[in-house]
Formats: structure tokens, sequence, C-alpha cells
């Protein structure tokens, strides 16, 4: 455990292995966590903090596990060729999206571009191969010029880019490899400009649209230092998170009304010890649930980096969730009382590796089902760049397979 990370107070959840045994006595809420009024940002900070990033580089040159077998997926993947395709934007720079992306004008080719920008960013960092840079800064010099989005799902689209750019961005600003000053400053306006404008009030609907918005809120202002919209971010993860993560010890047999929209858990009406570490969307499906778990903790280790302990404010909400959701996604039998006996299980993202490097490698507590989930399938499967590659999980095993700081 590093310095920093031994220096937080943290309550350590106390979990069954099914995330269904909780402390029979009344839990105290957390103090939530309360950034700075001034704002001293650390670079690179979205993501991955400059010790990850070198700790991940060493890692793969040692060849060690789980960070060299990512390594070779992303070099075989398709957003780590030395030959990659720009994709778009749009000629004007206008990015249209209806629901679910019909009609899709740039918006599939976002997705891949900004996850293409992030992996050739990790991939300079690990190699030194300068292609990988100029590939990253030519695509995020062609978004610079993005002007508008549209559609029902422009919040959302922003949401997904804004979380990425910012981690590109970081690394390739901090690697001083040739970004100019000026598409810099001009790249940061986009961000600023185009995009926290769609999300900056948040969203009435599920979940994880309001923490995706989150995420990209808390990177883009690391980027372009904006305490106010650091502190907006933060501000609205303390709102939205027990709200999305319910924990009975905390919320008893009622779930914690959202900030914004009506209460809609998609049909769950059984809030007790059983249901302990449900979600708002675990019922609507796991690919959404997945999205709302890796919006959450990618803000949150972002504001760990920056000195902000969003982590540890609500360690006990966010473990339940973690055990509770891999086991459940892992094919175990549902009872009734749980969204009726029924889970939609067809989509499976090889996400909860942050999360697991945060409360397991850094804090030593146990979370036997998030584990033997990452063992199991977010490590092993073949299957490594499905759809949810493309939104906020990205490259987890191999940025955060183990804790360097």
């Amino acid at each position: 455990m590093t310095t920093r990370n031994a220096k937080r107070q943290r309550r350590v959840g106390l979990l069954g292995a099914v995330a269904l045994a909780i402390v029979a006595h009344p839990v105290a809420a957390a103090e939530p966590a309360t950034p700075p009024a001034t704002m001293t940002f650390q670079h690179p900070g979205v993501l991955l903090s400059l010790n990850q990033l070198n700790f991940m580089a060493s890692q793969v040159a040692a060849q060690a596990e789980p960070f060299y077998s990512a390594y070779l997926k992303a070099l075989a993947g398709p957003y780590g060729k030395l030959t990659y395709t720009l994709q778009g934007p749009p000629t004007g720079g206008a990015i249209a999206c209806g629901s679910y992306s019909h009609p899709d004008q740039g918006c599939t080719a976002a997705d891949d571009d900004g996850t293409a920008a992030y992996t050739q960013a990790l991939l300079y960092w690990i190699t030194g191969n300068r292609t990988y840079a100029q590939n990253a800064i030519k695509i995020l010099n062609a978004y610079a010029k993005v002007t508008s989005y549209s559609l029902a799902n422009a919040k959302l689209q922003a949401a997904w880019d804004g979380s990425k750019w910012p981690r590109a961005a970081e690394i390739i600003r901090a690697a001083n490899v040739g970004w100019a000053p000026a598409d810099i400053a001009a790249f940061g306006a986009m961000l600023t400009n185009v995009i926290v404008p769609e999300i900056k009030d948040g969203s009435p609907d599920n979940g994880n649209w309001e923490l995706s918005m989150i995420e990209a809120m808390m990177g883009i202002a690391v980027f372009t230092e904006d305490t106010d919209l650091f502190q907006h971010a933060v501000a609205f993860w303390q709102q939205r998170v027990p709200a999305y993560f319910y924990y009975y010890p905390l919320d008893g047999n009622k779930p914690v009304p959202p900030p914004r929209g009506k209460l809609d858990w998609h049909g769950q009406k059984v809030f007790n010890a059983s249901t302990n570490g449900i979600l708002q969307e675990t019922c609507r499906d796991f690919g959404h649930t997945q999205f709302g778990i890796a919006a959450t903790i990618n803000a949150a280790e972002t504001a760990a980096i920056q000195g902000v302990d969003l982590y540890g404010s609500e360690q006990a909400r966010i473990e339940s969730g973690l055990e509770f959701t891999t086991y459940y996604i892992s094919g175990k039998p549902v009872p009734s009382t749980i969204c009726g006996g029924k889970l939609d299980l067809k989509d499976k993202y090889q996400t909860f590796e942050i999360a697991y490097n945060e409360y397991h490698n850094r804090l030593g507590n146990s979370l036997p089902n998030t584990l033997a989930w990452i063992k199991a399938w977010v490590r092993a499967t073949t299957d490594y760049y499905n759809a949810g590659a493309n939104h906020m999980i990205i490259e987890e095993t191999l940025t955060h397979g183990g804790n360097g700081g």
C-alpha cells in the first residue's frame, strides 16, 4: 500500500461471500469528501497518475501478469494498430446521435476514435514509439473541431466522448511529444464550449447517464484546470451514487431517491437485507449497470489522484454493489426477490479491475466475488473488444491490474 493510500481513513465494509451477509448493527454514513476551495491539479491526473502510468510500463517491460497479457491484447486489437485510421468526426463537426445511435452521424466513429486515442496514448507510454503518440495527436486535433451534439442521445454521447478525450489528452500533454500549444488550447476549448454545456446539468434518466456525465465533467475539469467544474462533479457524484447503489444498513427498506428524475428501479419491489447491493439498473440489464459502475469508479479514481476521497465516502455501499453484481453476473441462481427471479446477463464488459485495485490491492479488503469474476472472465475472455470497450470501459487490466500508486 502506498503512503498516500495508507493515510486514508476508511471504513472497511463487512461483506459476506455473496454480498448479502451484512452487519446487523446500524452503520453510520461516511462523511462526504470535500474538495478544497482552490485546487492544485495533478498532471497527468485523469484516471491515471504518473506513478500508475510508470508502474504499468514497468510491469509490461518485466512481462508481469496480468499486465503483459493485457498489453498483447491491446497491440493485437483494433484500437492499438500503428495503422489506425481516423473514423470521424463528420464534416462540419456536428455529431448527431439518436436513441441507441439511430441515426448515427459520427456517434460510433467518435466512440471508436476516443477509444483509439486513449489506447494509442497508453501504448506510447509503454513503448516510446512516437507513431502511437502522433496517432493520438491526430485524433485529438480532429475532434477539437467538433461543433455540436444533437438528437436524443446527444448528452450521453457527449458524456462518453468527454470521459475518454481527457484521459488521452492528459497522457499526451504530459509526454511532451510535439502536441502544439495552440492545438492543446483548441482541444480544451472544445471540451469546455461544446461538451460541458451538454453534461453540466446532469440527467433525470437512468443513473448510468448522469454517472457518465460526472466522469466526463471530472476529467475535463482536470485537463482544463477548472476548479468550479471539478467541485460541481464531486457534488453530483455524492448525490447520484447513493441513489444508484442500494445499501440496506443505511437505506433500510427504501432506496435513496434520485437527485434528478423519478424513482425507477425497473420493477424491483423488494428492498431489504436479501437484496443488499442491488443497483438501480440491475433489473433493466447488466450492460447498463456495468456502465454505471465503471463511470462511478472512474470518477472516484480521478478524484483520488486529485486528493479527494470519493472512494472512501461510499466504500461500504460500492463494495456491496461490486460483490452483488459479480456474484449474479457469473450465472448464480436468482431468487424471486431479485428482479422477479430473472436477470438480463447478455452483456459482459471488461470492468471491475479499477475498483478491485482500490479496495483490495490498496486497502486489503476481501472481495471474493469480484476477484473470481475478474479471473474467470474479465482477464480470460477472448471477446475483449466488444461494445463495452467503446464507451468508458477501456484497458482496465492493462492500466489497473495492480497498484502503482
